[in-house]
């Protein structure tokens, strides 16, 4: 935590953020913030501000102003450096107008970026964030010329260039291009909504960002604790962290930690705190708190503490996995059983292929055969998988239609007709996994806990194996990439889930093709 402290001495070495370091007396500094990265050279924050502030007829507040600067934090090529921002601070605090003012400012300027700009504004309530937009319709009408659709669930700001800020429902993210996903009140939004619907949508986008805004809430889903309690914990060089909180045991009834759980501060705000304070010591439930527990209610509210409880559990047990080492596990005559999966990050930057055998002693070998990293790794994948297929000769080979790999899988499809490369090789069968990808990776760590995998200890496998983490969410586990990248235990998983049910597809192939 000490990292994340407001330290202005520290601050001062980056030269954005100078003007910024005295707090006006309206205002109190973040308890936590993430630090810029090393490649950070600038950001367009004052730009933005400047052009927000003038279209928008407004003035924004400091706090506002610094959110904006730390998020379009940019590197020497001009790309942004946060992939990922997760705020929180106290309701009230002003973090609609600054979403708003980021939405059109990215809008107004795609050629900054390089390419057509797609906002996608979900949250827990589709009608919290038609009102978010709603404040811009006027203005984008009368003053820019852009179109505006204001019907029930297809609520839409597009310009002529056809850059969109589409409103949509938690379950209704899916099937476009994401350059900016923002999650309103995540509180209340499933982590699926951002794991496997915004996410995979960033891939390939110039500067994508995700971001997530909310204030506490003590029934919390498992997004915001989750994406909170890995940055806090310093787990995620890719997320940019703004949290403005009451200090851990504080007094929840001193107007002093009030004042320094609010972004912004004024005379009415510490008279509408204190009335919910009073209320609350009361036993007078705050109907906007949506909270039995008043005081509960009132410290998730205006103090913004948010029920962090535990750090996430490994998803495969360490030891375990550890127990299961066995380089001399051999292929004794099974290749009849030998399966492969492919497996790609949301921010496309690693991919894995990765084959599983069923052994004599009915154990599963795993390995990975090839691993893609850098920039250029979704489109390296798309340009070799056919390659490395061709070499490693499953009798399947899948991927996850939810994940980013259904979409290079798509393209590699695409390519039979261009005859560079048979697709998919004579003898190897394609298939989606069916099977839920949160199941196929349990399956995997009941596969590890049982001894019933073999594998040769490969560093990077074993790494990803380490940081992957699994959340409890409602009766079950949810695997989350939160501590890194994870493609590769992704793809064992497909690839082990495959290779125990090759009989089946086999079956099913012969049925299909009336053999």
């Amino acid at each position: 935590m000490t990292e994340l402290a407001w330290d202005p001495v520290r601050l001062a070495e980056y030269e954005w953020l100078r003007p910024l370091l005295e707090v006006p007396e309206d205002a109190a500094p973040p308890l936590a913030m993430s630090l810029p990265p090393e490649d950070a050279v600038g950001s367009y924050g004052a730009d933005a501000v400047a052009w927000i502030e003038s279209s928008q007829r407004i003035t924004l507040r400091w706090w506002q102003v610094l959110a904006i600067t730390r998020q379009l934090e940019h590197r020497e090529d001009g790309s942004l450096c946060h992939r990922v921002v997760v705020e929180s601070a106290p309701r009230r605090a002003g973090k609609s107008v600054r979403v708003r003012g980021v939405a059109l400012w990215r809008m107004a300027h795609p050629e900054l970026f390089g390419e057509v700009q797609t906002v996608i504004h979900t949250g827990s309530d589709v009608a919290i964030c038609r009102e978010i937009q709603r404040g811009a319709w006027r203005w984008a009408e009368e003053v820019a010329g852009w179109t505006v659709s204001r019907s029930n669930g297809k609520e839409a700001l597009e310009t002529p260039t056809e850059d969109r800020w589409l409103v949509r429902a938690q379950r209704a993210v899916y099937g476009y291009d994401v350059c900016l996903g923002i999650v309103d009140e995540g509180w209340n939004v499933s982590p699926d909504t951002v794991s496997e619907g915004l996410e995979p949508a960033t891939l390939e986008r110039q500067s994508p960002q995700i971001h997530l805004t909310s204030t506490a809430h003590r029934r919390a889903t498992s997004l915001m604790r989750s994406r909170l309690q890995v940055a806090l914990a310093g787990g995620d060089e890719d997320t940019l962290l703004l949290l403005w909180a009451a200090p851990p045991g504080s007094d929840p009834g001193d107007p002093e930690v009030w004042r320094s759980a609010s972004p912004y501060w004024s005379e009415d705000r510490r008279r509408l705190i204190e009335d919910k304070y009073t209320k609350a010591l009361a036993g007078e439930a705050d109907p906007q708190a949506d909270d039995p527990d008043p005081m509960a209610g009132f410290t998730a509210q205006y103090l913004n503490i948010w029920p962090l409880r535990e750090l996430p559990d490994p998803a495969i047990d360490p030891a375990a996995w550890q127990g299961c080492l066995d380089a001399a596990a051999v292929d004794t005559g099974q290749r009849q059983r030998l399966a492969a999966c492919v497996d790609l990050s949301p921010d496309g930057e690693h991919a894995t292929l990765a084959v599983a055998v069923v052994l004599g002693d009915d154990r599963v070998r795993v390995e990975t055969v090839h691993e893609w990293t850098g920039p250029n790794a979704a489109a390296q994948l798309e340009r070799e998988l056919p390659g490395w297929v061709e070499r490693v000769r499953p009798k399947v080979v899948g991927w996850f239609p939810s994940g980013p790999a259904a979409a290079v899988a798509a393209k590699v499809a695409d390519r039979r007709s261009e005859g560079v490369h048979g697709w998919p090789p004579r003898g190897v069968k394609v298939a989606e996994i069916r099977s839920e990808m949160t199941a196929v990776c349990m399956g995997l760590a009941k596969e590890v806990a049982a001894k019933a995998v073999a594998h040769s200890g490969q560093p990077m496998l074993d790494t990803q194996v380490e940081k992957t983490e699994k959340l409890k969410r409602g009766g079950g586990w949810v695997f989350t990439r939160a501590g890194g990248p994870a493609d590769a235990v992704y793809a064992v998983a497909g690839a082990v889930h495959l290779a125990r049910t090759l009989p089946v597809l086999r079956k099913v192939s012969r049925k299909v093709h009336g053999g």
